[in-house]
């Protein structure tokens, strides 16, 4: 199991922890409790550090685990055993933050001491963990009565109670960025998702929300990783805003895809309209993009039921660098062979051709090319395969 030191010397400290910017490094730790999890490896990844693969420590017999750094600013840490049911942590210099959960559900029941912004992130993901909850028991419902005379009515019921618990989690987060828009915790709730369903937040949707939180943390905390890397996303999206023509000229479904020739991570070119696919999803991702990253393990599902029945992948990454694209194809297990970039980030010529300002997104096409559907979750997707290739 790969594993590398947990150390990280960043540039100056975080002012919401301590009030003053000092150039010395401080310790901070982060420990605690995971009941039920003894002899597991905790997985944690450092979302400071996009592209980097997880850290991993073993935890205790009695479900301990603890690990510390110095570092002279905050830290976004994500705790994991598995992927999707995981911890988030806001921990500033000089900070001792104990969790304690337990497993498997975790991401239902951990909470947090020691650090003010974890703390304010954790009642936030409590409300939006049980947002999730409801959905999953929502889909198991619909699930065990497919077959049922009024399936009719039972998926219109349904969906109208999905939408009415993600537009309360939508408010809800909402509410918080307004509140508090200088916290670290609203960064984090920037990126929230809720079930199958794409990001709460959508940057080409939503600016005003992006703007609004980097504003605040630009005002307070200029220097540190975590603004930083806000402050580039709203500035490049801004930029594209105001180069963007006054009508939307976004690819539309029944429109048809120009071709596409990229390279591959080893410098080969693959053409879109060279592959033998009866069906394509072109996929439009980036290592630092999580709810793309999320999406990876469900989209490997449908992979692997569709690959021997027409079905194929075209994934195009908007990159910084190649190594990031690299590792972020080995770690999340994308086992398909069509990857391309342009390794120019959102400066991609493709990206701007087809009207794409914001990840994930995703066409389905036919063999000709055509726009079948666009922005499909992996569960839309299965269920548009399974339509098509029955």
């Amino acid at each position: 199991m790969y594993k590398k030191p947990l150390y990280i010397a960043l540039a100056l400290c975080f002012a919401a922890c301590n009030s003053e910017k000092k150039e010395a490094e401080y310790p901070l730790s982060v420990s605690g409790t995971i009941d039920g999890a003894a002899g597991k490896y905790l997985k944690i990844i450092d979302m400071t550090k996009p592209g980097f693969l997880p850290d991993s420590i073993v935890i205790g017999d009695s479900g301990r685990f603890a690990f510390n750094q110095k570092s002279s600013e905050p830290k976004d840490f994500v705790l994991y055993i598995e992927p999707e049911n995981n911890i988030r942590v806001l921990p500033c210099p000089n900070e001792n933050v104990i969790v304690t959960a337990t497993y498997p559900n975790v991401a239902e029941t951990f909470s947090v001491a020691g650090s003010p912004e974890s703390e304010r992130l954790a009642g936030l993901l409590r409300k939006h963990h049980q947002s999730n909850f409801v959905l999953g028991t929502l889909n198991q419902y619909y699930m065990a009565h497919q077959l049922d005379r009024n399936i009719a009515q039972i998926v219109a019921d349904v969906r109208a109670k999905s939408d009415s618990v993600y537009r309360a989690d939508r408010q809800l987060h909402e509410q918080f960025i307004k509140e508090q828009p200088g916290s670290l915790a609203s960064y984090v709730a920037l990126s929230s998702k809720l079930g199958l369903r794409a990001n709460l937040f959508n940057i080409a949707d939503d600016f005003k929300y992006f703007e609004m939180v980097d504003t605040a943390l630009m005002n307070r905390y200029d220097t540190i990783a975590i603004t930083m890397m806000l402050n580039r996303y709203v500035a490049q999206t801004r930029a594209a805003i105001e180069l963007r023509p006054k009508k939307d000229a976004q690819i539309a479904v029944g429109d048809t895809m120009p071709d596409i020739a990229l390279s591959n991570p080893y410098g080969d070119t693959i053409r879109v309209s060279n592959l033998k696919a009866k069906y394509l999803l072109v996929s439009f991702w980036g290592s630092w993009c999580r709810p793309c990253r999320e999406a990876h393990p469900e989209l490997r599902k449908v992979f692997r039921t569709y690959r021997y029945r027409g079905f194929d992948i075209y994934s195009v990454a908007l990159e910084r660098n190649i190594d990031d694209w690299k590792n972020t194809i080995r770690e999340d297990r994308l086992i398909w062979v069509n990857h391309v970039s342009e390794l120019n980030y959102m400066d991609s010529k493709v990206a701007r051709q087809l009207g794409i300002d914001a990840v994930p997104f995703n066409l389905l096409i036919d063999a000709d090319r055509v726009v079948l559907a666009k922005n499909l979750t992996p569960a839309q997707l299965d269920a548009k395969l399974a339509e098509l290739l029955k």
